[in-house]
């Protein structure tokens, strides 16, 4: 028998659900969620003290070697003198070894 209802496959039906099936997922997601929630836990609790030792090590005994300077600036004396273009080019020249070498 055909329907003369073109909506008709597009209705749904609405099926009762008993208690005991609504029961069984609230305590599934309720496992699942402890679930996580203990592995979780565990992974911070095992994690957290490597990370924390790992710290504490680095800062003690690694890291960057602390020198007696103070960290202000390094000031280094000499003398400048402006080069002409004649003198620049011929330094340029003098400069490269034929093996293309910094002298």
């Amino acid at each position: 028998m055909s329907s003369t209802d073109p909506f008709d496959r597009m209705r749904f039906t609405v099926r009762k659900v008993s208690w005991w099936q609504v029961a069984l997922v609230v305590a599934v997601a309720l496992a699942l969620g402890t679930a996580l929630a203990l592995v979780a836990a565990s992974v911070f609790l095992v994690v957290f003290p490597i990370i924390v030792i790992a710290g504490l090590a680095y800062r003690l005994f690694g890291g960057r070697q602390r020198t007696g300077r103070s960290g202000g600036p390094e000031i280094i004396e000499a003398e400048y003198r402006v080069l002409s273009p004649e003198e620049a080019a011929r330094a340029d020249k003098d400069r490269w070894d034929s093996d293309r070498r910094v002298r």
